[in-house]
């Protein structure tokens, strides 16, 4: 009897959840935000926007609710980026915290690592340099199956004329839903 490759790898899984945030409709709505990370602004759910990988989606993909596939175990990672790429405004995903129904996952860390990365050149993309590269996630592990709903607070940040450095523009949050099915 032959042995599926599926079988010979390990159990636990990386699943990755990839945030857009339209920092420039939040922005506009809501423009006078919480300058209190302990108390961020609310926002309801057509601002932000998530994908999962390697086919966990259930439902939900491209929206602020999502439904995942995972078993006891794996990891969930969370990237938050601004319309811009984190280019002009950006955000960083600062507290995951659940609030009501069931805990699916527990344990978050925040995490940055520097590691080389691709550079295109100037003016073409390829061929393509590389440079050390800082690359950051929230992450926390699946502890058992259910649908929990959780806060995503998160810093927003714009650039000003004539200043060097992004500006805190405030904190916002979400609270999104997660079903983890294995």
């Amino acid at each position: 009897m032959a042995i599926n490759s599926e079988f010979l790898s390990t159990s636990q899984e990386i699943i990755n959840i990839q945030v857009v945030i339209d920092t420039d409709a939040i922005t506009t709505d809501y423009p006078n935000p919480s300058q209190d990370p302990n108390n961020p602004t609310g926002l309801p759910h057509n601002y932000m926007y998530m994908v999962a990988t390697r086919g966990n989606t259930i439902t939900g993909s491209g929206g602020a609710d999502l439904n995942i596939k995972a078993d006891v175990g794996d990891v969930i990672r969370w990237y938050a980026v601004s319309e811009y790429g984190n280019f002009d405004s950006a955000v960083v995903i600062y507290k995951l915290a659940w609030y009501a129904q069931d805990v699916v996952f527990d344990g978050e860390t925040f995490s940055v690592y520097k590691r080389t990365g691709i550079l295109p050149t100037n003016g073409t993309a390829l061929p393509v340099g590389f440079s050390d590269q800082y690359f950051w996630f929230n992450q926390a592990t699946v502890i058992s199956k259910g649908t929990e709903q959780y806060n995503v607070q998160f810093a927003l940040y714009v650039r000003q004329r004539g200043v060097n450095d992004p500006v805190l523009f405030g904190y916002y949050y979400w609270d999104p839903t997660v079903t983890v099915q294995s």
